[in-house]
């Protein structure tokens, strides 16, 4: 072996230990789910979602065609033809796959970690990524997560860098993939602006220079999502990325509204709605856009009505969904007993009545999980607060609030619905915030001793 291999080996033996062992734990992962399984593939796989997913996967590598879906954006569906094309039409490969960019974004941390603060707030910050449950188990989901993770963190790590060196072609790049990450995942699509106004408050004594690397941004990402939303422009006449907007605000944020408030189960909320829209002018056969123009309009008009009510919900969803355990997710894919929830049982219920229940009728394992997940999340959220004190006092204020400006981003975005899953684009910027707080104490207890 050469000097050069072994003096690389010495340098980055931690994180190269990390990755193995997170390599290991992720294969076992996957052996004891078993997703070559015909059972599983059926019953835990290709369903709700990730069957939509997989069917506009196999229009593409079949037809080179969408199918005439304007409901889902094309990166992930992308991703999953490619894999087929390459080994058949078979999910399992794709969560191998998954499996790797997981670790990817582990590195991914480790190098945002050290861009920001330190090779040990690197190292820290791989870690922590590399022990969250449901990072690591919606590897196994045919479902954007892992992939939209790995994409935007790399676009993260690009702009970190970009406003580092000032160099111009950096923040075109971390332009592009931003707007590849919405490809993927609409969830991002305002979230360049976030980018945007922190470029213009960083660079605020030099107001040229911050429009130019704004406008540099800005152009890499509309290269990334022009071709799709003209796409939808030549097809429905709407240039935009998705007609998901409206849909998600009617039949999810205004339905769970309502479910609670009307004290009704939700899919007979959602029946009501449909025939509302009927009589609106709505039509199963219509052009996506206008359906999504008329779910637009009936759920503005339901949350107006009510909105100091709704604004309190949303904002008890923002909360619960960083503190939601997610046991479910977890016991399907490690196949242990659990006993389901309904709907209602899960969001029309209080945070102190959620963990009532939580021990009254769950499973030893899923409360065993349920407690590791909730001391995961309590020490990274407290370690993030005394991070959020070091970058103060150490006048990164700016910095810091970029950081948990996107964490909060993300979080009230996806408002009243509490899924674990949807604290995922958050947890990142947490985990680094925390790393910054843990490096903190340790140097603080060494300058003690």
């Amino acid at each position: 072996m050469s000097i050069e291999k072994i003096s690389f080996l010495s340098k980055h033996k931690s994180i190269i230990l990390l990755l193995c062992i997170s390599l290991l734990i992720r294969i076992l992962i996957f052996i004891r789910f078993q997703p070559w399984s015909a059972e599983v593939l059926q019953h835990q796989i290709l369903i709700f979602d990730s069957l939509g997913y997989h069917q506009l996967a196999l229009c593409i590598q079949q037809y080179f065609s969408f199918c005439g879906d304007a409901f889902r954006t094309p990166g992930y569906p992308f991703f999953l033809a490619i894999i087929y094309n390459l080994s058949g039409s078979h999910p399992y490969v794709a969560i191998l796959v998954q499996l790797f960019l997981n670790l990817l974004s582990i590195l991914l941390m480790y190098k945002i970690g050290g861009e920001l603060f330190s090779k040990k707030a690197g190292l820290i910050s791989a870690l922590l990524f590399s022990m969250d449950l449901h990072h690591t188990i919606f590897i196994y989901s045919i479902l954007t997560e892992t992939l939209y993770t790995a994409i935007f963190l790399t676009a993260l790590l690009i702009f970190l860098r970009a406003i580092r060196s000032n160099k111009p072609k950096l923040f075109f790049i971390a332009g592009l993939l931003y707007g590849v990450s919405s490809l993927v995942r609409p969830i991002s699509q305002f979230y360049i602006y976030c980018v945007i106004i922190f470029v213009l408050l960083w660079y605020l004594k030099n107001r040229k220079k911050a429009i130019i690397l704004a406008l540099l941004l800005i152009s890499g990402y509309s290269i990334s999502v022009a071709p799709w939303c003209y796409r939808n422009y030549n097809t429905y006449g709407h240039f935009s990325l998705s007609n998901i907007k409206g849909y998600n605000l009617l039949f999810w944020n205004a339905s769970y509204f309502e479910s609670k408030r009307q004290h009704k189960p939700i899919e007979e909320i959602n029946n009501n709605f449909i025939d509302t829209l009927k009589s609106m002018g709505w039509r199963p056969d219509a052009n996506p856009f206008d359906k999504e123009h008329y779910d637009g309009l009936l759920a503005n008009k339901l949350i107006k009505a009510h909105f100091a009510d709704y604004l309190k919900m949303h904002l008890i969803g923002t909360v619960k969904i960083h503190l939601s355990v997610g046991t479910q997710s977890l016991t399907d894919v490690l196949h242990i007993p659990s006993k389901k929830w309904s709907e209602e049982d899960k969001y029309n219920n209080g945070v102190l009545a959620l963990i009532k229940k939580f021990f009254a009728t769950k499973t030893i394992y899923e409360i065993a999980l349920g407690l590791f997940v909730a001391l995961f999340l309590l020490i990274v959220y407290s370690l993030a607060a005394i991070g959020i004190y070091v970058m103060v006092k150490k006048r990164e204020v700016l910095l810091m609030l970029f950081l948990l400006g996107s964490a909060a981003y993300f979080a009230l975005i996806s408002g009243i619905i509490s899924y674990a899953r949807y604290r995922l684009p958050s947890i990142p910027f947490y985990i680094l915030l925390a790393s910054a707080g843990i490096v903190y104490l340790i140097e603080k207890r060494k300058k003690t001793s």
